[in-house]
């Protein structure tokens, strides 16, 4: 099985209608403003789905003000219904009207015998988007999108399950000392461990546990902020 990460150009998007109340941020596409007001910014999107009556059900995690970018039902028409969660990084759940672009996308993705790896991502150059299935319906998903949608391959390669999760980088070494550092307190506040005591409970010299460490932190770091 194959996969694809695509970044994907749309010409509207439901944040940046005529009305203006709620838009995208003019230098970060994850910025959400209503009323001149930086609310909240997105992070991910968990979820997104195109329902049988047209409109569109999706879930994202933001950063900000969650009670007021809840209010945005009463103020933007397209918005059906906003629900969120509580938290420093909470979700998100929208029910809205997609604008003509979003829906064709959407379709087109339900037309091939394809997978959707989540969570989707805005990025200054698009929305990134990891797809998995066969080779040839890959290729036909590609083709086949509308001119209106500029598609842009970032990389391709065999899929495999989890490949975004932080731990399915890790080698089973760097879980191994990882889980073992975390049960003895290296990771408390304060530090209730130090790297010769993890090395002491697995029989490891301490230069062995702390190459570990770093290299498993790393991965982690890499995979969730790059």
């Amino acid at each position: 099985m194959r996969y694809i990460t695509v970044v994907i150009v749309l010409e509207e998007s439901i944040r940046s209608k005529n009305d203006q109340q709620m838009q995208r941020g003019i230098n970060d596409p994850r910025e959400v403003w209503i009323d001149g007001t930086l609310v909240a910014t997105q992070e991910a999107i968990q979820y997104i789905n195109l329902l049988n009556d047209g409109t569109v059900v999706g879930v994202a995690r933001f950063r900000g003000d969650a009670d007021r970018l809840a209010t945005i039902e009463e103020e933007i028409p397209e918005i059906i219904s906003c629900t969120v969660t509580g938290g420093e990084t909470w979700l998100a759940y929208m029910h809205y009207e997609p604008d003509e672009v979003e829906t064709v996308l959407l379709e087109r993705i339900d037309t091939e015998a394809i997978s959707i790896d989540w969570p989707m991502r805005e990025t200054d150059d698009g929305l990134q988007v990891t797809l998995f299935g066969e080779d040839a319906a890959l290729q036909q998903l590609i083709a086949g999108f509308p001119d209106e949608i500029d598609v842009t391959l970032e990389r391709a390669g065999e899929y495999q399950p989890d490949m975004d999760d932080p731990a399915g980088k890790l080698t089973d070494r760097q879980k191994e000392i990882l889980r073992t550092a975390l049960a003895a307190g290296y990771y408390e506040i304060p530090r209730c461990a130090t790297q010769r005591d993890v090395a002491t409970e697995l029989g490891l010299s301490r230069g062995t546990i702390g190459d570990h460490l770093r290299r498993a932190e790393a991965k982690i770091i890499q995979s969730i902020i790059v």
